[in-house]
């Protein structure tokens, strides 16, 4: 089965095109199902490795130009992910499926993007994010303030003073498995505010189960929420991943239209050996 491995600031996603039921064929004759499938390909050190995989498939309505099935590592199927599309509109640019506007279906709602710098740059138009919740969270005997956003996915956004001190494996999954958030959980963003237009930001991100290099939908809820309640004061505000790779984030006042931008890069074509699912 062939594949690329492509990265948005950090996020790393196995793409591949099953338009034509090409994928589902090869996992029938393997007698394997996708939950499994995804797991044992982002697997690292047995398979692939990668923060999620994400299968290109015919639109349902023909306006579109294509529908995907966003996976998380652990196999569980994601409404969205922000760095996941931009990575999947590069592929699909290259392989002549888009042109340079974009528009494609998500559990999420239909995503619209732009093609920029030959694919090595994509910018998406967000479905626009719920309003914004102020929560306190006990974790520990402690209280946690936050504020809960869905910028196609949940978050829950902490503001902090010293980034680097955040234990985010183990603070982050007390907040995504708490009872304020259940029965699905959320993403949880850890941030520091760097300049009147800048923030960094690291993440625990729900499926993947740890901290990752970058978020999409995480860096766009903590730019909308630090300009919201005046951390920044300008916009578009760069949000600066733990990968050190920044995403522009942009928003209309009435938040209607949420724009994310940033780089990204193929790092390689293959093709799966059965061997990985046997």
């Amino acid at each position: 089965m062939e594949f690329w491995k492509l990265e948005g600031s950090g996020n790393d996603f196995v793409v591949a095109d099953n338009r034509e039921g090409q994928v589902d064929e090869f996992l029938k004759k393997l007698n394997v199902d996708r939950v499994e499938f995804v797991r044992r390909v982002c697997a690292l050190h047995t398979g692939v490795g990668a923060d999620g995989l994400i299968l290109i498939e015919k639109p349902s309505d023909p306006e579109n130009d294509f529908r995907w099935a966003f996976y998380n590592a652990d196999g569980s199927e994601a409404e969205m992910c922000g760095n996941g599309s931009r990575c999947a509109v590069r592929f699909c640019y290259e392989k002549g499926i888009v042109g340079e506007d974009v528009r494609f279906e998500t559990l999420a709602g239909v995503i619209k993007a732009k093609v920029l710098n030959g694919g090595k740059r994509v910018k998406v138009q967000l479905t626009p994010p719920t309003p914004v919740q102020k929560r306190t969270l006990e974790i520990d005997s402690q209280k946690i303030e936050g504020f809960f956003i869905n910028t196609g996915v949940p978050h829950f956004v902490v503001f902090v003073e010293n980034l680097n001190t955040i234990n985010v494996t183990s603070l982050g999954r007390s907040i995504r498995f708490h009872k304020a958030f259940e029965p699905k959980g959320t993403n949880v963003n850890f941030v520091e505010v760097a300049s009147e237009d800048s923030v960094r930001i690291r993440t625990y991100e729900r499926g993947v189960e740890g901290e990752t290099l970058a978020c999409g939908t995480g860096a766009t809820a903590s730019a909308i929420v630090s300009f919201l309640e005046g951390k920044v004061s300008r916009k578009p505000v760069e949000v600066i991943t733990k990968s050190g790779e920044v995403l522009r984030i942009d928003f209309s006042d009435d938040m209607k239209e949420v724009f994310l931008e940033g780089g990204v890069k193929k790092v390689f074509e293959g093709r799966l050996s059965e061997e990985v699912l046997l």
